[in-house]
């Protein structure tokens, strides 16, 4: 008020003393505040500024968190939520034709600030059958997680700084939720968002290698004489022994064999082991041939074990004249590129005149189980038990 009733002062003093006209045009610019400088706290709010001049003025400031509006000499000065670790200064310029003033601003910060980290990425991903996923908090404040679906069950422990999220059997399509972390300290919060996603058993890829295959191969033997020819020449079934964790090939080559496969839920891959027993026919009272799925060299004549994969892609259904699902098989090392059946009986191995050997590139295609067969285990493999078993003269084993 003193520094408005001087520059009212001075304007009579200089009319009553008959200043010239320039004097009394830079007397008339000159810019009277109410005060230089304001200040807010960390959650901000709104101030005023009385300004004191006969000429037009103008008002501007460079930072976004100081909002204005003037109207008939007063400022009105605004300033949002400091979330930031630090003071925050600004500058207001006032303005006239031939005057210039400036406010400063200062606003505080909050020293409550909220550290806030999770062990989870972006996206949790859960098993269509139902699984749970364990992950850390780590906040200097106190959080909390909810969730914005009913499937997805959260257990927090704040003791021990966990998060356990969870979910049934999926009967549905693939569904996904939203968690919310929240910390708060005091007047101070804190944020982050995890994604949720549950599988369908239809995309369960553990799921999706079960079935009826064909095995297609580059090339085929009957027995010992090669066929020459690419296509399908024995089937299987794929099942389920232990979810997530193993598989049963049935029939393949031969009616009966059960070849045990792994899997790796991670890599989502078959393995496997080959040389392993996969089927016993007793032959009499005291003879018994034991069957086991080997990789064979048929030029050589030596056959070894081994470790095949299968991992899910695509093949040619040469019945149904088509590309469909597959397993396609990995794993052969040269020269042994021949898989089959080899028998041991009477301490004497065997290979077998009768059944088919797949050899090159070769894969299990998914076909259709034949209207007539009434089971998903058919082979069209020959009737090996009603022929005798005729050795390779130079068969041998090259263990591996």
């Amino acid at each position: 008020m003193r520094r408005c009733f001087t520059l009212l002062t001075v304007l009579v003093l200089c009319a009553s003393s008959g200043c010239d006209d320039k004097n009394k045009e830079e007397v008339a610019d000159v810019i009277v505040l109410s005060r230089s400088s304001v200040a807010f706290a960390q959650k901000g709010g709104t101030t005023t500024v009385a300004v004191a001049t006969p000429s037009d003025w103008k008002v501007s400031c460079p930072d976004d968190w100081v909002t204005l509006a003037s109207e008939e000499g007063l400022l009105t000065i605004s300033a949002a939520s400091n979330t930031t670790d630090n003071v925050r200064n600004s500058k207001i310029t006032v303005e006239t034709a031939g005057d210039k003033q400036e406010i400063a601003v200062h606003q505080a910060f909050s020293w409550e600030t909220v550290l806030l980290s999770t062990t989870a990425s972006e996206e949790i991903s859960l098993d269509s059958e139902g699984e749970s996923v364990l992950f850390t908090v780590v906040s200097n404040g106190q959080w909390s997680v909810t969730s914005d679906a009913d499937w997805v069950s959260v257990e927090s422990d704040p003791v021990s700084g966990t998060v356990r999220v969870g979910a049934p059997r999926n009967p549905d399509a693939h569904r996904n939720a939203t968690l919310t972390v929240r910390a708060t300290k005091g007047s101070a919060t804190e944020s982050c968002k995890v994604t949720v996603s549950q599988i369908s058993r239809e995309e369960n890829p553990y799921y999706q290698m079960l079935g009826y295959y064909g095995l297609h191969a580059e090339n085929w033997y009957y027995g010992r004489e090669p066929i020459g020819v690419s296509g399908t020449g024995t089937f299987c079934t794929v099942e389920e022994k232990e979810y997530r964790k193993s598989f049963y090939i049935k029939n393949l080559f031969l009616t009966g064999t059960v070849v045990e496969a792994t899997y790796d839920k991670n890599t989502q891959t078959m393995s496997i082991e080959l040389g392993r027993l996969c089927y016993t026919r007793e032959i009499s009272p005291t003879v018994s041939r034991f069957h086991y799925l080997y990789s064979i060299n048929m030029q050589g004549g030596g056959f070894h074990n081994g470790m095949l994969t299968g991992r899910l892609g695509e093949g040619y259904n040469d019945d149904a004249d088509e590309t469909r699902k597959a397993i396609l098989l990995n794993g052969f090392e040269s020269p042994y590129t021949t898989l089959g059946i080899i028998g041991y009986q009477e301490q004497q191995w065997l290979s077998f005149g009768d059944l088919y050997y797949a050899t090159g590139t070769m894969y299990l295609v998914d076909w259709d189980i034949p209207a007539d067969s009434g089971t998903a285990s058919t082979s069209v493999t020959r009737a090996a038990d009603g022929i005798a078993p005729s050795p390779y003269r130079n068969i041998k084993p090259q263990h591996t």
